[in-house]
Formats: C-alpha cells, structure tokens, sequence
C-alpha cells in the first residue's frame, strides 16, 4: 500500500489509513528488574529503571545489574 499512497494522494481516505496504521504503537517494554530485585511492570516504574540505569552511565555508579 505504500507506494500506492505515494502516487494517489488523492484519495485522503487511504492516506490517512495509512498513517494512522503508522502511528499505531505494536510493542512495550517488557517487565524489567528493579533495583530490590523485584519485576516492575507499570510504565512509571520501567521509566523509572532505565532512567536509572542511563543515569548509572554517566556518573559511573554502576549497580550489580549490569552486564
């Protein structure tokens, strides 16, 4: 479909199947291990993890997480 919308942009309909198809989110981050060694699964405590561990990163406080 998609060289078709390409060249038949006149036909608004298809378009914007099209990018609505696009914008759609097909996957998560899966659970992941928190500091205690508990799973997180709500999106808050994910972003909460990996923000810490980008963090780690920077300021060279590695936990025992890393691989």
């Amino acid at each position: 479909m998609e060289p078709n919308v390409a060249s038949d942009i006149k036909n608004n309909k298809d378009f914007y199947k099209y990018v609505s198809q696009k914008r759609k989110v097909k996957e998560s981050v899966s659970s992941l291990m928190g500091k205690t060694g508990k799973l997180v699964t709500t999106d808050e405590e994910k972003a909460e993890v990996m923000s810490n561990v980008l963090a780690s990163v920077f300021t060279g406080n590695l936990s025992s997480h890393t691989s």
